[in-house]
């Protein structure tokens, strides 16, 4: 695997179509966390704020005020950039994905962080500190399994089963290339969807052969939830590329691991 930008992309779809953008017009999501984030200036990304979330934190009582309980983003990364900058100065918030059958058109819950052993430890003995995983470095795990290992062998597998290669038939040999994915924009029913592929696998004849196949692809580790306003615009854009789901489950670790693949169709 290969830490090669020149394999990211940042695509924007208009009208089911792939359009080019430049890197003068791109906006990086790292452009967000550096200014103050206000909720109800962006939209597209819906999020429930959760009784608990209000006992620990005032300015989101005073947010909640003005706004009422549900608040709007541009992304989930801005409303996560929202959390993180309410929590600096009281008390600690996380975004969590609401599940694909939540009734309302809620996209997420805004709610108080009871991880207190993720920054201290859980037991100490000795020398010997103990920390609690939280749930951001669960779905790392799986992610990196996945994309920092020296060879990403089941994804390759996958590639191979996918395409029902035979060697024999290509020049120079099946190459698999996996990278970090950038941030893709389609409109969608309820406005702008934005995803940030996990990673981009691209399946060559040769490592500087004919394209065979682009993979983009979503990675949730053990039972997380995809996200409603991702799902949408992932489905938006399968009508173009091919678009994975890839479930990670680790509770076999550390001698074996288990993943479920399973290809994300358009809207009928």
């Amino acid at each position: 695997m290969e830490d090669d930008k020149s394999d990211e992309y940042q695509l924007r779809f208009e009208d089911g179509n792939v359009v080019a953008q430049s890197d003068t017009s791109a906006t990086p999501d790292a452009d967000h966390t550096a200014e103050s984030i206000e909720p109800g200036v962006e939209t597209g990304f819906v999020v429930e704020v959760k009784p608990g979330a209000l006992e620990v934190n005032d300015r989101l009582r005073e947010a909640v005020g003005g706004h009422g309980d549900t608040l709007e983003f541009g992304s989930r990364e801005h409303a996560e950039d929202y959390a993180s900058q309410l929590s600096a100065s009281n008390g600690p918030l996380r975004v969590q994905a609401a599940p694909e059958n939540e009734p309302t058109d809620i996209d997420a819950y805004l709610l108080a962080e009871h991880n207190p052993s993720i920054k201290e430890p859980a037991d100490i003995d000795g020398d010997t500190w103990t920390f609690d995983v939280g749930a951001n470095l669960y779905g790392a795990l799986g992610e990196a399994i996945l994309l920092e290992s020296p060879k990403p062998h089941a994804l390759i597998y996958f590639v191979r089963q996918d395409l029902d290669i035979d060697e024999n038939d290509l020049e120079w040999g099946l190459s698999v290339d996996v990278n970090r994915g950038r941030s893709s924009s389609v409109k969608i029913s309820s406005g702008m969807g934005r995803w940030k592929p996990d990673c981009v696998i691209k399946a060559k004849d040769g490592w500087d052969g004919e394209l065979l196949e682009r993979y983009y692809c979503e990675i949730k580790t053990g039972d997380a939830s995809f996200q409603r306003s991702q799902v949408k615009t992932m489905e938006t854009l399968a009508r173009d590329e091919r678009i994975l789901k890839i479930r990670v489950i680790i509770k076999a670790l550390p001698d074996q691991y288990s993943l479920r693949i399973h290809e994300v169709h358009p809207p009928e």
